[in-house]
């Protein structure tokens, strides 16, 4: 129920920011003047498009239909629809600091950053689907971490679940890597600022720090993982513990809303992670297409 009551709070704040940035005029795109483009990486930003809204969708499919088995709203359903009502936390990791690179080819919006209480970064910005659009994309991160345990627990079934879930996330570490520079090549996102030491390529605009990934491992898998891993035999996972003897009316969206809670308090932790990285790194030169557009 407190889960459920800040996912509430999230809700009306999100659409409280949102009103005020369409009713200022700013539901409309960035200039898409001042930059130049190849025509390879036009064509990949287009790919990128389809394979992220598809992505999207099938986890909207999944997630449907493994609740319509269940006959209840599951964990996975409750995870998809928070992390889908969390991009509007997005403009908080660059408070201070342009941080993160939004490809201006991209379909995008003017930022809602000015609109959110306590920041005061570099305008103007702007949000664009492949960079929000990657949040939803959080849960097959999830989805691949508890995957992994499955596997540990299949072939090494005498691991305690505590060294399950530390083998788990090394593993996971290593395969959000390449899954996403893979994603940031084709023109997602990217970051523009390198982090002295723990920064992969860099210096060059495909660079990728390395709180990136722990960030995605640590703050958005591994609390779900250890969730799932010490649910006790024939129990749910602790965020929807006891939510099943609710009132049946009520109960889907207490469920619902917990998993906005959650996810939201996943991501405000990690945007947290990306501003204080912000603090002690240095910027680096980007493509035009890839720099922040001009007043």
């Amino acid at each position: 129920m407190c889960w459920a009551a800040f996912g509430l709070l999230c809700v009306l704040f999100q659409i409280w920011v949102l009103a005020r940035w369409a009713a200022d005029g700013n539901l409309h795109a960035c200039s898409s003047g001042g930059y130049t483009m190849s025509a390879g990486m036009k064509l990949a930003t287009r790919i990128e498009d389809a394979v992220a809204l598809a992505g999207s969708v099938l986890l909207i499919v999944v997630a449907w239909r493994q609740s319509r088995k269940a006959g209840h709203i599951t964990l996975s359903a409750a995870l998809v629809t928070g992390y889908f009502l969390v991009w509007w936390t997005d403009p908080y990791s660059g408070s201070f600091h342009h941080t993160v690179s939004a490809n201006r080819y991209d379909v995008n919006l003017v930022s809602w950053g000015p609109y959110l209480p306590g920041w005061h970064g570099p305008t103007p910005q702007t949000e664009t689907f492949l960079e929000n659009g990657a949040y939803p994309w959080v849960v097959f991160w999830i989805f691949m971490a508890l995957g992994i345990a499955a596997l540990l627990r299949r072939y090494r079934p005498r691991w305690s679940r505590a060294r399950t879930a530390a083998a788990t996330v090394v593993i996971s570490l290593i395969c959000d890597i390449p899954m996403e520079h893979a994603y940031m090549r084709f023109g997602g996102y990217g970051y523009p600022r390198a982090l002295p030491y723990l920064t992969l390529f860099e210096g060059h605009w495909y660079q990728l720090p390395l709180t990136s990934p722990l960030c995605l491992v640590l703050l958005a898998a591994l609390p779900v993982l250890l969730m799932t891993l010490y649910a006790g035999p024939g129990r749910e996972a602790w965020l929807l513990e006891g939510s099943l003897s609710l009132p049946p009316r009520a109960q889907p969206w207490i469920r619902l809303l917990a998993g906005v809670g959650f996810a939201t308090v996943c991501m405000l932790a990690l945007q947290l992670v990306m501003l204080l990285a912000s603090l002690v790194s240095h910027p680096i030169v980007l493509p035009s297409w890839f720099d922040l557009p001009r007043p």
